[in-house]
């Protein structure tokens, strides 16, 4: 049965968390439009809210961009972003990579075996994946058995070369929303853990450097001392490289940020990273144990935080999911997931899709930027070790151990409904109502987006036995 078929009355089961209380008050009006603004910035301050504004390019990265494009493009601006377009379009419905598809793509012309040998040499990333499997795995495989395999298993998949007009229109395209999604995830570590100060930024597929600018938004600049970013494709990071100059006018090898190192293969030293990102590059990779290889070669890497994001496209949350699968039963006990999941058991949207929202304003040649755009993306951060050792001071109820929203309310007037994650790996969709709702929990709820955490204590038997039922179809 899926969750969405029962609704569960919130407020007959969840009472406000004290730490809410001591934000809010508890006589704070559950009319968003009958409390004070001041009530909304004393609740941006909880660790448990984690909504942000539309965010906007750093002034210094966005002139750049633009100066890029000016002296490298034989293109028009408007050429430039309908191409673009097309390119975010493309990015947006890629589907995810499979060793099956692997397989069957290199099965020779007259349907035979696969032949290991004549692997199209325009696509090296799949020619990888082959290699991934013994050659006797390969023409084990019956051709009846490829048949059977789904529809969607068989579509085209293809890497993407990022090689001249391509990194322009993967600039047009991207830029403002990797920044922002890297941003949105990289402040929920800070606010909740502000102890946490990275030293060194491992950057796997850093493309255009957006999380560079964004580790530098989220974190003084200078906190970070070393910036290890990994890209195999030349033409891609002298893009980037031109971008963090430090003097656009007067060309020279400073750059903005210290530390900054460019690298077009994966190094094999041991050397640990306090923040270790992977943004926008498992979708890339050409099969399930390519991801499974980066990924163990990147927890590896991890000393304190690993955070991975993908566009919130069912791909992208099945790469995410992929990823946490294999965190669970190969990461090891030191594992520790942050960011969304409460909990490491079976995740309960499997069969959809658990994303956030991000709101930008987006980067264009010709096109106005007085509105936000926005962003779905799947994001999942893992610490080494316990992340509560980040916080101070500990926060009473424990955040690893609270609902968080996963879906966006259906808000009426008098009644707000939310899918919760909840610790112990079940999806409930709930329903709030104003009148029986705790004050401050109702108020927190009206502001909250999917992605925020559920500042609430479950109430006790005795605590509901002595409840009125509550009234979700209110007049």
């Amino acid at each position: 049965m899926s969750y969405s078929s029962k609704l569960v009355r919130g407020a007959l089961r969840y009472r406000t968390a004290k730490t809410l209380e001591s934000v809010l008050g508890t006589n704070i009006s559950a009319d968003p439009d009958g409390s004070s603004s001041s009530a909304a910035s004393r609740l941006k301050l909880h660790p448990c809210f984690l909504s942000l504004p539309a965010l906007a390019l750093p002034a210094q990265l966005d002139r750049a961009a633009i100066n890029y494009l000016r002296e490298h493009s034989l293109s028009s601006p408007k050429a430039i972003e309908s191409r673009a377009e097309l390119m975010n379009n493309y990015l947006w419905s890629r589907q995810l990579s499979f060793d099956t598809q692997a397989i069957h793509r290199t099965l020779s012309s007259d349907g035979g075996v696969p032949e290991i040998g004549n692997v199209d040499a325009c696509d090296p990333e799949l020619a990888q994946a082959v290699e991934c499997h013994p050659e006797e795995q390969l023409t084990q495989i019956r051709k009846g058995a490829l048949r059977k395999m789904k529809q969607e298993a068989l579509d085209e998949w293809k890497s993407i070369t990022y090689s001249g007009h391509n990194c322009e229109l993967y600039l047009t395209a991207r830029l403002a929303p990797n920044f922002a999604s890297v941003c949105r995830v990289l402040y929920e570590i800070r606010k909740r853990c502000p102890k946490f100060i990275p030293r060194n930024l491992f950057d796997f597929g850093s493309g255009l450097g957006t999380v560079t600018w964004a580790v530098n938004t989220v974190w003084p600049v200078g906190c970070v001392k070393e910036h290890l970013m990994f890209e195999p494709s030349a033409d891609m990071t002298r893009l980037s490289e031109f971008m963090l100059q430090k003097n656009l006018v007067v060309k020279s090898p400073e750059t903005i940020f210290p530390g900054v190192y460019h690298r077009r293969f994966l190094p094999a030293n041991s050397q640990q990273y306090d923040l270790v990102v992977s943004a926008h590059s498992l979708m890339e990779l050409p099969g399930t144990k390519s991801r499974h290889r980066v990924l163990s070669n990147l927890w590896n890497k991890t000393s304190d935080f690993l955070v991975l994001v993908e566009q919130g496209t069912k791909a992208g949350f099945t790469a995410i999911l992929e990823a946490r699968d294999w965190l669970v039963t190969e990461g090891g006990g030191d594992v520790f997931f942050f960011a969304p999941c409460p909990h490491k058991l079976i995740c309960g949207k499997a069969d959809s899709v658990c994303n956030i929202s991000v709101q930008y304003y987006p980067f264009g040649l010709t096109v106005e930027k007085n509105e936000p755009s926005t962003e779905l993306i799947s994001y999942l951060v893992v610490s080494r070790g316990d992340w509560r050792r980040h916080q101070s001071p500990v926060i009473e109820e424990d955040p690893q151990f609270l609902p968080r929203l996963v879906s966006y309310g259906l808000n009426s007037e008098k009644v707000l409904v939310h899918d919760i994650c909840l610790p112990d790996g079940n999806v409930e969709r709930t329903s709030f109502s104003k009148k029986s709702t705790d004050k401050p929990l109702y108020y927190y709820l009206r502001h909250a987006k999917a992605g925020d955490i559920l500042p609430c204590v479950q109430r006790t038997d005795f605590e509901m036995d002595g409840m009125p039922d509550p009234v979700v179809n209110e007049d």
